[in-house]
This record gives structure tokens, C-alpha cells and sequence, in this order.
């Protein structure tokens, strides 16, 4: 029997989760939005104490080179969070979507299992994806190398189709793979086998899914910033900052905590939410899709009785 999922069904998903649980979806924002913004008011901090004349000087101070390495310090470990958080998140909507009738507290969001899981699915195909764009590279440059001493032009054609073939069969795996995070949440195992499987046949299907979900998220992004555009035309006189202060006292005024921390916190809500919901619709087409695909799969293959 030939199995498939509807494009129009995995992408309608994420709006349905919103609207079936928004306060979850404002939730999940909330955990997504409230870390970087911690670690956006602390680097603001740490800038206003930087001299402009330090920046462009060829030889800066050496408070100006430690602030600095803090800086790079506290991005790092920004990042790292941000990646936890979108491992804690990416669970709590898969298990959103693909258990519909399980309600769990604080909005689904925990550390077990399923996150380990996730975070070593993500990690072994950014892993895969890194070494296979190295073998592209060098196997385009060894086509292009042989045919150097015999046709420059060919050379640089050849490795190029070649670069070109690996890349879209580098693209072919991925969309493959995709499918592996949501099945190890339904299946409640590592489920690498299990997910190349559902997604046999199906790369045209998620490709389309793909580019559904970058042309929606796109969409809202580019109509929410012509928004803000409009808002912060009308409210122009409105300045945190003082550039003109800035360029003559050759350093960035103190921060107006008075007027910035209410201002944050009156954006604070509404972009969370935004957040949840961004990655709501990013995420629960693909828990979906899979939830489909399970649901077809022969009984003989081992399944959670809540996806059939």
C-alpha cells in the first residue's frame, strides 16, 4: 500500500495546535524569548561601557580586549542555551501533535527522554551534514584538479555539476532524516531506522512541506516588519539612546534603564507569543507528517497504540 501525508494537512497543523493550545504556544515563546533578553539587556550593559575610540583604535586597551573576550564568552554561552531551549521546545510540540489527548503540566516542557533523543538526532546530522559538505568539497576539487592540465574551462565546469549533484543529493539525506526527531518522540527510541523508513518516497512530499513552511514563516515576518516599521515611524522621538550624545562624548551614554525596561517588558508578551507561535508553525508540520505516515505503517511495525 503506498503511504503519504497531506502538505496542506502538516501545514495547517501548526495553526491548529495555536488555536487548540495558545497558552501553551505563548509558553513556549515565553522560555524561547525571556533567556535572550536577559542576555540582551547584559551585553547592552557591557557595551555601554565600551569607548567608541577603543573600537577603531589599532591598538585597544587592554580593559577594551577583556571586555571584549567577555562578551564572546557570554555569546557563547547564549548559544549553547538557545539550543537547549529549542531542544526542550521541539519536544514539548512534537508531543503536542503527535499525542493530542495527553495533557502534561507546565506546558509539556521537561527535561527526559525525548529531549536527549533530539538533542542527539540534531547533533548527529549537523555532524553528518558538516562531513558531507567537506567530501563534496573535496571531491569536486579532485574532478576539477584531474581536468585542470587538460581544459581550465571544463575543470570548472565539471566541479561545479559535480559540487552541484552532491549537494542536492546532501539535500535528498537531510529531507530524508527529517523525519527521525518527531519519530523518536512517537516511538519513544532512537528512532534512525524508523525514521529513514517513514520518509521513503515521501522526499518530494517534505521538500514541498519545506519550502510550504519558509514561504508562511516569511510571509508573517515580512508583514510583522512593515508593522514595526510603521510603529517606530510614528514613534521616532521616542530614543533610548542618544546618538548625538554618543558621537560627542566618544562613548555610549548610560542606558535609560527607566525608559528601556518598560518598553521590554510591553514588547515582552506579544514577541513571545510570536516566538512560540513562529516555531509552532516551523515544527509541528514535520510531528505531523510523521503522525500521518505511523498510522499507515503496517501493524506489524512497532507503533505507540495512541498514533493508530
Amino acid at each position: 500500500m503506498t503511504t503519504a501525508f497531506s502538505i496542506s494537512e502538516a501545514l495547517a497543523s501548526g495553526f491548529k495546535l495555536t488555536k487548540r493550545r495558545p497558552l501553551q504556544v505563548w509558553a513556549w515563546g515565553v522560555v524561547s524569548v525571556a533567556p535572550s533578553l536577559l542576555m540582551g539587556a547584559l551585553m547592552l550593559r557591557l557595551f555601554g561601557a565600551m569607548a567608541l575610540t577603543d573600537t577603531a583604535s589599532e591598538e585597544p586597551s587592554a580593559a577594551f580586549v577583556g571586555q571584549m573576550v567577555q562578551f564572546q564568552a557570554m555569546s557563547g554561552l547564549a548559544n549553547i542555551l538557545q539550543m537547549l531551549i529549542w531542544v526542550v521546545v521541539t519536544a514539548a510540540i512534537f508531543r503536542a501533535v503527535l499525542f493530542t489527548e495527553r495533557h502534561t503540566p507546565f506546558a509539556g516542557l521537561k527535561i527526559g527522554m525525548d529531549e536527549v533523543r533530539i538533542a542527539v538526532v540534531g547533533l548527529a546530522m549537523i555532524v553528518g551534514f558538516y562531513a558531507a559538505a567537506i567530501v563534496i568539497a573535496l571531491i569536486a576539487f579532485a574532478v576539477g584538479a584531474g581536468l585542470w592540465f587538460v581544459s581550465e574551462t571544463a575543470a570548472v565546469v565539471v566541479g561545479l555539476l559535480v559540487a552541484l549533484a552532491a549537494g542536492l543529493a546532501a539535500w535528498g539525506v537531510i529531507l530524508r532524516a527529517c523525519l527521525i526527531m518527531p519519530a523518536s518522540v512517537a516511538l519513544g527510541d532512537f528512532a534512525f531506522v524508523q525514521g529513514w523508513r517513514l520518509s521513503k518516497g515521501q522526499v518530494l512530499r517534505l521538500l514541498g512541506l519545506s519550502l510550504a513552511i519558509v514561504a508562511v514563516v516569511l510571509a508573517i515576518e515580512l508583514a510583522l516588519l512593515a508593522i514595526v516599521a510603521v510603529v517606530l515611524f510614528l514613534l521616532a522621538g521616542v530614543n533610548v539612546f542618544s546618538l548625538a550624545a554618543m558621537l560627542d562624548q566618544g562613548a555610549p551614554p548610560t542606558v535609560n534603564w527607566n525608559v528601556l525596561i518598560p518598553w521590554a517588558l510591553a514588547a515582552f508578551v506579544p514577541l513571545s507569543w510570536l516566538q512560540g507561535f513562529l516555531s509552532t508553525v516551523t515544527m509541528a508540520p514535520y510531528a505531523e507528517a510523521c503522525r500521518s505516515l505511523l498510522a499507515q505503517a503496517p501493524q506489524d511495525e512497532a507503533r505507540p497504540v495512541a498514533l493508530g
